[in-house]
């Protein structure tokens, strides 16, 4: 309302917005490189990332992007091996190893 009142202005002001780090093809590009290697650190993402870009990239950087776009890194769920010995000593549904 002060911007109306003193200088007449109806449009708000530019905003300061910090700029991203990372372009639209640096995401892509950032994608590629954890899609190409599931099992890639963040570390190792952000130095691959680096020799793509002409900036050094930090893997704080690299998580954050990857979190927004979804890209977590998960521990496998441990899971009971199944075999024919295991099979056979199953008992009123119960796995018994």
């Amino acid at each position: 309302m002060t911007a109306y009142t003193n200088y007449g202005k109806t449009s708000s002001a530019k905003s300061s917005v910090r700029k991203p780090k990372l372009s639209e093809r640096d995401r892509r590009t950032s994608k590629r490189i954890v899609f190409k290697n599931h099992r890639t650190t963040s570390a190792k993402a952000a130095a691959e990332l680096s020799i793509h870009l002409e900036h050094l990239v930090s893997t704080q950087t690299v998580r954050r992007e990857h979190q927004k776009s979804n890209i977590r890194g998960r521990d496998a769920i441990a899971k009971p091996l199944i075999t024919e010995t295991t099979l056979k000593g199953e008992k009123d549904g119960v796995m018994i190893t």
